[in-house]
């Protein structure tokens, strides 16, 4: 009994490290064996669904797909899941993941595969964009399917009439990412990036540190994110700059390389523009403020890095525009950080405000952002208890063996049922 995932990049972003969890999932909370299909690769394809991406956000970045560009959709799902089919076999199930692999959908499903589709992105404040966005990616939907979401927010009005189900994702507390570390441990990983330590030159690796100073023992604010638009991490860095935080705390902004993720041809613009405004500060806050690019072709080093930053910061912030769910909040709340986020997407399933962490509204200005950070920065007695209630809120809802169980509550009808499918 095979779940087969389908995704775009072996790497990069927070499907990518779902799937790896998933996949070397071996405790026995069900019999179903999770595998991962990963497509070709395609920049025209990327191109149009990273618009797609934006849109299903209500943020209107580029048009839908014109009659050209879905011709090429469809040939690539054509060619993926001619591919995928000779890999199955009669008792095994399809999920597949975002909207760059939902048109294998119909392929699928005419060849008598029981097929789900899971959308990890989206928003709760539909808009006439996102509305036309789902018009156009639910003429993929085949009788049958079973649409996964989130959170119960993102389902969408076209979902009306199809199988709905909702799994909120999840993490692995014994991967690399989020394992426990030591002090030592955690010191000598940012040492060797150059966070940390004397001024001599770091380590030699892939990754790239963007800085031009030390964290030393100032208090750390940190956001990890892509280099996305709707991840507004430009937005922190100003907020940081133009307030008082850069007068008692450091900034650490932490992405993926832009070279590493071949789904987000947008990465290298938004880094560049992140880089420009750091460029342009004053030297004294420009050395408080760094910017790390983590290679994922060394997943381990990248893992390590996010980990030890994670674990080092005092706040974590997550100030996106929008947002699916956001991963990198269940990361920094299983470590214990006060986490202040924007109230979009699934982070609310995740941060009760003032419970768990801080919220606040999308349309918080800078102001308001910096102001709560600098309440977590100063009240440490507020800041560690919302951390200890966050841990426990992640390690009880958000990790691999929950949602391997998940998979199994909603799959095993199809694996029982479909006994002669193909060969």
């Amino acid at each position: 009994m095979k779940l087969w995932h389908v995704n775009t990049t072996a790497r990069g972003g927070g499907v990518a490290e779902i799937l790896d969890a998933l996949c070397g999932y071996t405790q026995p909370v069900s019999p179903l064996a999770h595998c991962r299909f990963v497509t070709s690769q395609s920049a025209e394809v990327f191109a149009a669904t990273k618009r797609i991406h934006h849109r299903l956000h209500g943020v209107d970045r580029g048009d839908l797909p014109d009659e050209r560009e879905h011709a090429v959709f469809l040939a690539f799902a054509e060619e993926n899941a001619s591919r995928l089919l000779q890999r199955l076999t009669a008792r095994d199930v399809v999920l597949l993941h975002d909207p760059q692999t939902l048109p294998l959908a119909p392929i699928l499903a005419e060849a008598g595969v029981p097929v789900a589709w899971r959308c990890h992105i989206g928003t709760s404040a539909i808009n006439a964009v996102a509305d036309e966005t789902w018009q156009y990616l639910s003429q993929f939907w085949p009788r049958g399917i079973t649409l996964i979401f989130s959170h119960q927010s993102l389902v969408p009005a076209q979902a009306a009439g199809h199988r709905v189900e909702i799994v909120p994702p999840s993490i692995d507390p014994t991967a690399a990412k989020n394992r426990p570390m030591s002090t030592a441990e955690i010191s000598d990983v940012l040492a060797s990036a150059g966070l940390i330590g004397p001024r001599s030159a770091p380590e030699q690796h892939r990754h790239e540190l963007i800085s031009e100073g030390r964290l030393d023992s100032d208090p750390v604010i940190l956001q990890v994110s892509r280099w996305d638009p709707l991840k507004d991490m430009e937005g922190v860095l100003r907020a940081f700059a133009d307030s008082a935080l850069h007068r008692s705390a450091q900034l650490v902004l932490c992405g993926p390389s832009p070279q590493s993720v071949a789904d987000d041809p947008e990465a290298k613009s938004v880094l560049e523009g992140v880089i420009g405004r750091w460029r342009s500060l004053p030297t004294a806050i420009r050395r408080r403020a760094h910017l790390m690019c983590t290679a994922l072709d060394d997943s381990e080093g990248n893992a390590r890095i996010v980990n030890a930053l994670q674990r080092w910061a005092t706040v974590v912030t997550q100030r996106s525009v929008q947002e699916g769910f956001g991963l990198t909040v269940t990361e920094a709340m299983l470590k214990a950080r006060p986490v202040v986020a924007t109230r979009v997407g699934g982070i609310p399933s995740q941060i009760t405000h003032n419970e768990t962490g801080l919220l606040l509204n999308g349309s918080a200005g800078d102001g308001q952002f910096s102001k709560a950070v600098a309440c977590l920065l100063t009240d440490k007695v507020r800041a560690s208890t919302l951390g200890r209630a966050a841990a426990a809120h992640a390690t009880q809802h958000f990790t691999t063996t929950r949602e391997a169980s998940d998979h199994w509550r909603i799959f095993a009808p199809s694996v029982h049922g479909n006994e002669e499918r193909i060969d």
